[in-house]
């Protein structure tokens, strides 16, 4: 259950990071090498996401609501609870899931753009 509730949170920002990372990208020359894997990266993230939350909601009957900038609070039927994370502590461990589905074991094949130069 606690692996759940932190990808629940976890993942939305890797997504917006990606996303953000993605803008950048589009002043860069060679913008179609790095395009490809990042859309298939968000993508794979989104598709994670939405079995999270289905596991979350319909399986575990678990719900998590931001209450301030890095404290979360989670209720099931059971128990509920609030975790709290240092800014850092979020940075690092989005860095380390970004980093598990650029070339990590969450990686996946991409095709490359061919959208000129």
């Amino acid at each position: 259950m606690n692996k759940l509730v932190h990808q629940f949170i976890l993942l939305p920002l890797a997504i917006r990071v990606l996303q953000h990372d993605k803008k950048n990208f589009s002043d860069f020359k060679m913008r179609n090498v790095y395009q490809g894997k990042i859309d298939s990266s968000i993508t794979q993230l989104q598709q994670d996401l939405s079995f999270t939350k289905k596991l979350m909601y319909t399986q575990n009957h678990i719900d998590v609501k931001q209450i301030a900038q890095c404290s979360y609070r989670w209720s099931s039927r059971h128990d509920t609870g609030v975790i709290t994370y240092t800014p850092g502590e979020l940075k690092d461990m989005t860095r380390k899931v970004i980093e598990v589905y650029l070339y990590g074991s969450k990686s996946t094949a991409f095709e490359p753009r061919d959208q000129g130069w």
